[in-house]
């Protein structure tokens, strides 16, 4: 059995319900699944390296930012080597901004510097998701998030 976990930081719930919709779409396939928000647990990053797969979320602050739990977060990744990891990246933004939904790109970037195979496929979501626009993107790379784990 593949183990996966959904891990995310959310501050006003948007990224956290588009972990949970990854969650209910992958639910019906023989995964092991461990859903997790990092801005309130210590989470050490050597814990990544016990998944067969990681979808990462976080939405972007300010004008295109990381949010600061997830920069430091990033300083303990640069450490490990996560080469055959399959990866996915979710979060949510404010089209107010000028760099809308900066961080997924930012997050995307440095997973694949850690060798990760990371999905070109990522959800960028305005604010909270919507369920008639947003869904068929969540689905899409739940889709493509199996269909690489299972290869």
């Amino acid at each position: 059995m593949k183990k996966v976990l959904i891990l995310y930081i959310s501050t006003t719930g948007n990224t956290e319900q588009i972990a949970h919709l990854l969650n209910e779409a992958l639910s019906d396939n023989d995964f092991d699944i461990t859903t997790m928000s990092f801005d309130f647990t210590n989470l050490d990053a050597l814990d990544l390296l016990q998944y067969d797969g990681i979808l990462f979320g976080t939405h972007t602050y300010n004008d295109g930012d990381l949010p600061f739990e997830t920069d430091v977060f990033l300083d303990t990744l640069l450490t490990l080597d996560l080469n055959n990891k399959i990866v996915g990246i979710f979060g949510s933004g404010d089209t107010s901004y000028s760099y809308f939904c900066e961080a997924v790109e930012i997050m995307k970037d440095e997973f694949a510097l850690r060798n990760a195979i990371v999905l070109e496929h990522t959800v960028r979501v305005n604010l909270y998701p919507d369920l008639d626009q947003d869904l068929l993107s969540i689905h899409k790379l739940a889709s493509l998030f199996q269909e690489a784990l299972l290869e």
